[in-house]
Order: C-alpha cells, then structure tokens, then sequence
C-alpha cells in the first residue's frame, strides 16, 4: 500500500509540475491574448456635418455607411505576434479583404490591402493584462499609456476595458480620438475618432466610430489559463490530503479491529 501511494504521489507530482508550467509559462512568454480562431465583428459609421451649406461629405464616408460589418478573423499566433485577416462587408455584399499582422510587443503593424480605417489599423490589438497608466505596446519607448479602465457593456456582457485618448491640434484642425480595449485579450472593442476644421466662421465636423458587435470568445464564459491553473493548484493538494486521510483512518481502524493484511 506505502508503494502504491509513494508512486502515486510522485505521478501526481509531475502532472502537477507539467501542467503548471505549461499554463504559466504560456502566460509569462507572450502578450497575446487572442487566440488562432478569434472572429470579432464592428459595426461601422461616419458622420459629417458643417455650416457652410457648400460642404461636401467625403466620397468615402458614402460607401462606410453602406457597410454590413468589419471583420477581423485571428488567423494565427506567434510569441507576441499576430496574424489576422481583416474584411469590410458592404449591404449589397461587395468585400474589401486585408492580410495583416502585428506584434502588441512593439506595437508594429504589416498591412496588405485594405485593414480598415488607416487611423485604426495599428491599434487593433494590444498587450493583454493592462490597467491603467499601462504600456500599450511594453517594450516600445514611444507607446501610449491607458488613461483609465472602465466597465462597459459589450457583447456577451459587461467587460472591464482600458481606454486610451488622444487629442492634436495643427493648422486649425483639432482631431480627437478615443480607443477601447478589452483588458483581457488586449481586444479593440471601440475607437472613435473627430475632426474639427476651422476656417473663419466656418466650423466643419466629421466623426468616424468603429463598435464591436460580437465576439466568438466572449458568447460563452471564459476560463483563463491562469483560472484552470489555480483550480488544478488548489484541488491537487487537498484531493492529496484526502486520500492520505482516508488511507490513514482505514489503517487506524484496521488496528482497532486487530486486522492486519497491509
């Protein structure tokens, strides 16, 4: 029986050791937290308005607003490196398709194609994980920082999410933007971005807004491979205790009883 149990111990012990560094050492070796398979979807809009009753709305935002959705399919992981494909489905079915990567360690994006709005592309992902006054893109000198994490509702739910704002004023145009990230994955969730133009009384505004609709990885409850871990950390050493608790209390009785076949 003291055989049995010593080398039942020691197979629980590298199960133990394999799993735990399988799941930590996924979490300590990349930033990424999308997976091969992730689809999100984003509804997308334009907006313009102006005084000057001359004011023409760009030819562009015509076909935005004819849009069915914006697709960003995950299509592999690498380290801290992203692949994905990216898809704009207009309502009479027309696609524009995008062959892209990204790494969310420095923040350098590669896109083939069309990737979506030019203002947006490079901030579709970062690293996973940040709160606030967090680095976007950890080993970039020049990334930005969160402003401040929020609970916004999202598809699937509400979701703690990092947000990100900027504002620039040059040759009275005045452009502010405001990007969302899921915290979790590092997922955008929400970008928006305003332009204002000044030219004497003249006030032309124009807004763009790309929101998430939905999610392949959030329409089911999400098990982090932190949370598996911890649950398999936990439950291995009091299933061990129990075990040898009840190997234990059958040896003790077996003495009382005057039995003696172990």
């Amino acid at each position: 029986m003291q055989k049995i149990l010593f080398f039942g111990v020691i197979i629980l012990f590298v199960l133990f050791t394999g799993s735990f560094s399988v799941a930590f050492g996924e979490m300590m070796t990349s930033n990424v937290g999308v997976s091969s398979g992730d689809v999100f979807r984003y509804g997308y809009t334009c907006y313009f308005n102006s005084n000057d009753p001359n004011a023409v709305s760009p030819v562009s935002f015509s076909s935005i607003n004819q849009t069915d959705y914006f697709m960003i399919n995950v299509t592999g992981v690498s380290g801290d490196s992203v692949s994905f494909e990216t898809m704009m489905r207009g309502l009479n079915g027309s696609t524009s398709t995008g062959f892209c990567s990204m790494n969310v360690e420095t923040g350098m994006a590669s896109i083939m194609g069309y990737g979506g709005p030019t203002d947006a592309q490079n901030f579709y992902f970062m690293a996973r994980g940040m709160g606030m006054m967090g680095k976007m893109f950890p080993s970039s000198a020049s990334s930005p920082t969160i402003n401040d994490t929020l609970s916004m509702p999202y598809s699937g739910g509400s979701r703690l999410t990092n947000h990100y704002v900027t504002s620039t004023t040059a040759n009275g145009m005045m452009v502010n933007s405001d990007f969302y990230f899921d915290q979790v994955t590092g997922m955008m969730v929400q970008w928006r971005m305003e332009t204002v133009q000044t030219s004497g009384n003249v006030l032309t505004n124009t807004t763009q807004m790309m929101k998430i609709t939905s999610s392949s990885v959030w329409t089911i409850p999400e098990f982090s491979t932190f949370f598996v871990a911890s649950v398999f950390i936990v439950g291995l050493p009091v299933s061990l205790l129990a075990g040898l608790g009840i190997i234990k209390f059958r040896r003790i009785r077996a003495l009382k009883n005057g039995i003696y076949d172990f």
